[in-house]
């Protein structure tokens, strides 16, 4: 961490500078590390930062990877920090910015912008599309968050219009506003802050607030009408049920309720499955786990018990083409308890006013005491049983079966999980995960080279220590490798399992299996660590049988402070039959 400066502008009178302010809110809301890149028109923002005695900057490759790493953190400290310059810092955000909104992930984007009188003047400044109009770029962010605000000097400029008018006329009442908006809606917010503010004077604003980010206060609670007719619907719809199936996806994590939905699960003794989505989010462990819940791209099994279930709670779900498996996911609404952020709706009966975590906490004692039924999932193991690949010889080539195999047994409880989009994320889906284990993945929105990147955020914003591991696949992580400089440069030690199958294997199987655009340029990837900055002491292996990957994999089992590098020689037209499946049914959607 770099030495901190004192802060040039301090506190006086109950008066702040605007760059204080702000930053103090995101300390006292949980945040502890800001990503980015420094900027021109950021750069004495940047300063502040430094100043400040609990935030750390955490400088990345380029502003792609900052959003990226802000996302994994926000995953797992609950709200996260970004600041960019204006036009091509931002810009090249972006893509990063609009997953977290595609993925329901809140991220504040924080974006130094030229001086006020610059921009009221229209000049044509860099950085800029040179036409004298500042506005371009935050209205592309309007696109892709749920809050923004460009501070000015005396007034508070919005482009959320429909919030103007309870809007006090103060940066402060800005900044609470979509900082409110970010940690309540779980998506991203867009600050715009001209470098002659940042040392502005600012006036607190009289109400002061902390957003309960475990129990997502902010959305606000439960009507007790509304929570009684809740329950008295899903009681009827329960009662006489035979079998009973919790399917969660992706906002359920995203509104912590964890502790809700697992108490729900052992109290009713209920099967549980996760979308592809949601995975961590429920003990996989748990006598009853089903799988995963893909529609007709998932296995049969886990299918036939969610689809045929006599109600079905589902909890968080917002289902898209790739996680419903082309759209083939069949839910009868009348047999559905749809347990959403805000709402619920039981067998197609809104009921406005009940909150996720009311929901979950009521339904608990609606089911408390129900035995398991004679043909509910039985327990499960921490992951599936061995098959034919536990003998296979020592020289024999590796293949997508005999690695997630040794995987499987390779993974330890409360690992740190990243698997990146593809062969990686849908060869993991035949893994059962331990317990405590966290995946950092982005299906929805599915950007290659995510996980790199957000696994830098995730370490850090993790409240403990943990074993990180990564699944990338080769071209995936051509995409972001220079982050792993900076993963090194914070002294992380995250185990990287590079899935070298030459090239784009996922496109290759949707499309063009022998196609040169497919390929990638082939990399010497035993080199990248030393190139980035690893100790010579770094456990770097390349391997192409199963004898040299179990001795990879035991090698790097204990990091001692270095990041592990294991380059996984495969066929590259070798998938894993999660991902065939997968294609089988997108295209048959006529994708």
């Amino acid at each position: 961490m770099a030495t901190r400066r004192s802060d040039p502008h301090p506190s006086l009178d109950g008066i702040t500078t605007i760059a204080k302010y702000l930053l103090d809110r995101l300390a006292q809301v949980g945040v502890r590390h800001i990503f980015g890149v420094p900027g021109d028109y950021s750069l004495l923002f940047l300063d502040a930062i430094d100043a400040h005695p609990d935030l750390e900057w955490v400088g990345t490759a380029n502003e792609l990877n900052a959003a990226y790493a802000a996302d994994g953190y926000a995953r797992m400290n609950g709200l996260a920090a970004l600041v960019t310059t204006y036009g091509v810092g931002e810009l090249s955000a972006i893509n990063g910015v609009a997953g977290s909104y595609a993925e329901h992930v809140p991220v504040l984007h924080i974006v130094g912008m030229p001086a006020t009188d610059v921009q009221r003047q229209g000049l044509h400044v860099h950085h800029g599309l040179l036409d004298g109009d500042s506005g371009h770029f935050v209205r592309a962010f309007d696109e892709v968050t749920c809050a923004s605000a460009t501070l000015t000097a005396d007034t508070a400029d919005t482009a959320d219009t429909a919030d103007t008018a309870d809007t006090a006329d103060t940066a402060a009442a800005e900044i609470d506003r979509v900082l409110r908006r970010v940690v309540s809606e779980k998506e991203p917010g867009y600050l715009g802050l001209p470098t002659d503010l940042v040392h502005a004077p600012c006036l607190a604003a009289e109400e002061e607030w902390v957003a309960d980010l475990a129990t997502g206060a902010l959305l606000g609670s439960e009507a007790e009408p509304a929570l009684s007719g809740f329950v008295e619907r899903a009681a009827e719809l329960i009662d006489g049920a035979t079998r009973v199936v919790v399917l969660v996806d992706h906002l359920a994590d995203r509104h912590h309720v964890r502790a809700e939905l697992d108490a729900l699960i052992r109290a009713g003794h209920l099967a549980s499955a996760t979308t592809k989505a949601a995975r961590g989010t429920v003990d996989e462990t748990t006598p009853g786990f089903l799988g995963v819940y893909v529609g007709a791209a998932g296995e049969d099994g886990v299918r036939a018990a969610v689809e045929g279930a006599d109600v079905v709670i589902a909890v968080g779900l917002h289902l898209s083409d790739l996680s419903s498996g082309g759209f083939t996911a069949t839910l009868d609404p009348g047999r559905l308890l749809d347990l959403r952020p805000t709402h619920a709706v039981v067998g197609g009966v809104p009921c406005r006013g009940v909150t996720m975590a009311a929901a979950l906490s009521a339904l608990t004692a609606v089911v408390a005491g129900r035995g398991p039924a004679a043909d509910d999932a039985p327990a499960c193991s921490s992951r599936p049983a061995r098959g034919a690949q536990a003998s296979v010889p020592a020289d024999a080539e590796l293949t997508q079966a005999i690695l997630w195999d040794r995987f499987a047994d390779f993974l330890r409880p409360d690992d740190l999980l990243a698997a990146d989009q593809g062969t990686a994320f849908e060869g993991l889906l035949a893994v059962r995960l331990p317990r405590g284990a966290d995946l950092i993945a982005q299906p929805l929105w599915a950007s290659i080279g995510y996980t790199l990147p957000a696994l830098l955020g995730a370490q850090l914003g993790a409240s403990a220590h943990r074993r990180a591991v990564l699944l990338i696949g080769d071209g995936a992580l051509q995409m972001t490798a220079q982050e792993l400089g900076g993963i090194i440069a914070q002294g992380l030690d995250p185990i990287v399992v590079v899935l070298n199958n030459d090239g784009y294997t996922v496109e290759r199987v949707i499309h063009g299996r022998d196609a040169h655009y497919n390929g990638i340029a082939r990399w010497n990837w035993s080199a990248c660590p030393s190139l980035f900055g690893a100790s010579p002491d770094a456990v770097v292996r390349r391997v192409t049988t199963v004898g040299e990957l179990d001795d990879a994999l035991a090698a790097c089992a204990e990091p001692a402070g270095n990041v592990s590098l294991v380059e996984v020689v495969l066929g590259q037209y070798d998938v894993p039959p999660a991902l065939s499946r997968l294609v089988r049914t997108v295209a048959a959607a006529g994708e």
